[in-house]
């Protein structure tokens, strides 16, 4: 009898099996350990730059979201590119991702920052116009110096706005351009944008970082859950009286 000789295996698609499978460098080595050294101080720099950049006044803010964003995401490509280019080496690959956020991780909590925002107390007065007869309320006024104490980012008093259907307080943010008069029960009249900030023309010029000044407040109803003895329009002069940032 005679037996048939084993058949071959068919040749693999694009001669893939020709291929010598390269061996793999061993994981730790000298050139291994400096580029691991390298990696976690890069993201330990990483890490102080976004510490810093959070720390900056708003206007900075794309700055933080470029060092966020930006590098994030091409720091993932790279993981990507190396895993899909570099022999599949998912060990090797997790163990750049664990360096480099551990260093940022540490950059978080090390790095430097400005000095921090600070609230002092103030003085206002709130002269309406509209609704009509409503009393003048002057008192107490929270001002915050922005972080870097570059300028008052944020004023919202202390002694309620009287003359209203229900005590309201008021708050201008200064960075964000927004003013909102607001109760406890739903009532919210607001203001938004540049037209919303600009001084009357036979008010003091404003002190400087806008610690001292005056505005002619048009807010207007929007609070969802306002009720008809709400107003739908309050117009006022607001005046304010900050002091100089903590320390100066």
């Amino acid at each position: 009898m005679f037996r048939r000789p084993p058949t071959a295996p068919p040749p693999a698609p694009l001669g893939i099996d020709d291929l010598e499978v390269q061996p793999r460098r061993p994981l730790v080595s000298r050139h291994n350990l400096l580029w691991g050294l390298g990696i976690f101080a890069a993201g330990v720099a990483w890490g102080m730059a976004v510490a810093f950049a959070d720390s900056l006044p708003i206007d900075l803010g794309f700055i933080a979201f470029v060092l966020k964003v930006g590098v994030g995401f091409v720091f993932v490509i790279a993981l990507v590119l190396r895993l899909l280019f570099r022999g599949f080496e998912v060990d090797r690959v997790a163990l750049i991702a664990v360096l480099a956020l551990g260093g940022a991780t540490i950059g978080l909590n090390v790095g430097p920052t400005v000095v921090p925002a600070e609230t002092v107390t103030g003085t206002f007065t709130f002269a309406p116009s509209v609704p009509a007869e409503t009393v003048t309320t002057a008192g107490a006024l929270e001002c915050e110096w922005a972080n870097g104490h570059w300028k008052i980012g944020a004023v919202r008093t202390i002694t309620p706005i009287e003359g209203l259907p229900t005590p309201h307080q008021l708050t201008i943010d200064f960075l964000r351009k927004t003013v909102s008069l607001a109760d406890d029960q739903g009532s919210n009249l607001a203001a938004v944008g540049n037209e919303a900030f600009v001084s009357p023309p036979d008010a003091p010029p404003r002190g400087a970082g806008d610690r001292s000044g005056a505005l002619d407040l048009f807010l207007l109803q929007v609070g969802i859950e306002s009720t008809a003895d709400d107003p739908n329009e309050v117009r006022a002069r607001f005046s304010w009286e900050c002091p100089g940032p903590p320390g100066s």
